[in-house]
């Protein structure tokens, strides 16, 4: 549940304020059990069916926030202001200081610095991990502090022409007390969520974690008019952690580059020509997400997967290549209050297979590898009035 409210003043023509309040409440009730990776205690030949997870309850993210706009010259505007949250688990409070600079050369030109704190919780299915504490199962991950981020960002903006855009940005994010291990490893909160899971056998973790992001993100865009509209956008970037072992990493998320292009026309038919007929299209490539390798002899041993953490995110999957077209036909009535619109899209027509994961299989003893989706037609008619 939420609830939000800001006042907005405009004291003068250079001068605009901003106060507000955003609280969310969340409910969370959760009762996960599991045989992975237990020993068999009982000796009945089965693992153990071990409660890692055992919550009913609720919590709180309080933020008030304040900010001003200054238009100090006709040229120059200032943006400065301060965020706060309070997170209920760890009852911590924090204050994120945020400010951001731009000078419009002309119409047609602008230059910009931004800098701001950032925070975030520890993944909510880490915080809530049970572990065995003197017999009685504890979480002790929820005394976690919030990972801490600070925000470096200066870009340029130019009108390139009626209806053209173009973007630079370069960014910088320097981050610190993210979890990870008492003991010297490679793991770090940081990794967690980028094989669409989340670890059930990290507790007693320390916010003693870094990393950082950097990179240069270029666009050109242009809006729609004349019946077409088009988007480029490209993003070159490094990401890299510390766990305990204080070693630098690869984290899943350091692809590389990212490159998208994006495209539509709409051409008016019927006799009116109050009918349109159009094609999008939407092409993505990118490198390869970085992984950590199975340890295969350890994961035969064991029955059950094992990763080589001392190798973590050492491997590379292929680059990421996808194309789509869909095309579209809508019909309006007269008044163009109502409308049938028809759609059939087509999701990766090239049938390139993209790697979505590789993991250890225990009935063959091997290493299998899951892809995503291939060719995928998809339609759809939307009735609007």
């Amino acid at each position: 549940m939420t609830f939000s409210t800001l006042f907005n003043s405009k004291l003068s023509k250079k001068t605009t304020i901003r106060t507000g309040l955003l609280l969310e409440n969340y409910t969370l009730k959760a009762d996960i059990e599991t045989r992975d990776r237990q020993q068999d205690t009982d000796g009945d030949g089965y693992a153990d069916l071990v409660q890692i997870v055992n919550n009913d309850g609720n919590y709180n993210i309080v933020q008030p926030f304040a900010q001003g706009q200054f238009r100090l010259t006709e040229k120059l505007t200032f943006n400065a202001g301060v965020h706060g949250q309070y997170f209920s688990i760890n009852k911590e409070f924090v204050v994120e200081p945020r400010t951001a600079l731009s000078y419009a050369f002309n119409s047609s030109n602008t230059i910009n610095f931004g800098y701001g704190i950032h925070h975030q919780s520890v993944p909510a299915p880490i915080l809530f991990l049970n572990e065995f504490v003197n017999g009685n199962q504890v979480q002790t991950n929820k005394n976690l502090d919030l990972v801490q981020s600070q925000h470096y960002v200066l870009g340029y903006d130019v009108r390139l022409a009626r209806k053209w855009r173009g973007k630079v940005e370069v960014y910088y994010q320097d981050i610190s007390k993210a979890a990870v291990e008492a003991f010297p490893s490679s793991y770090s909160s940081l990794t967690e969520g980028a094989d669409f899971g989340y670890s059930i056998d990290k507790t007693s973790l320390l916010s003693k974690g870094k990393g950082h992001n950097q990179g240069v993100e270029f666009t050109i865009e242009k809006f729609f008019s004349e019946g077409y509209y088009a988007l480029f956008t490209t993003s070159l970037f490094e990401s890299k952690y510390k766990g305990s072992d204080n070693i630098e990493r690869n984290s899943p998320f350091n692809n590389g580059y990212v490159i998208n292009l994006l495209g539509g026309k709409e051409f008016k038919i019927g006799k009116d020509k109050k009918n349109v007929f159009s094609i999008d299209t939407k092409f993505t490539t990118a490198g390869g997400r970085y992984y950590t390798p199975v340890d295969l002899a350890a994961s035969n041993n064991a029955g059950y997967e094992i990763k080589d953490d001392a190798n973590a995110f050492s491997k590379q999957y292929d680059p990421y290549l996808r194309l789509d077209v869909k095309f579209g036909i809508k019909f309006n009535s007269k008044t163009k209050k109502r409308f049938h619109q028809f759609y059939i899209d087509f999701q990766n027509v090239t049938n390139h297979t993209n790697v979505f994961t590789r993991e250890y299989n225990r009935l063959t003893n091997s290493i299998n590898q899951k892809d995503q989706i291939g060719f995928s037609p998809d339609f759809g008619y939307k009735f609007q009035f």
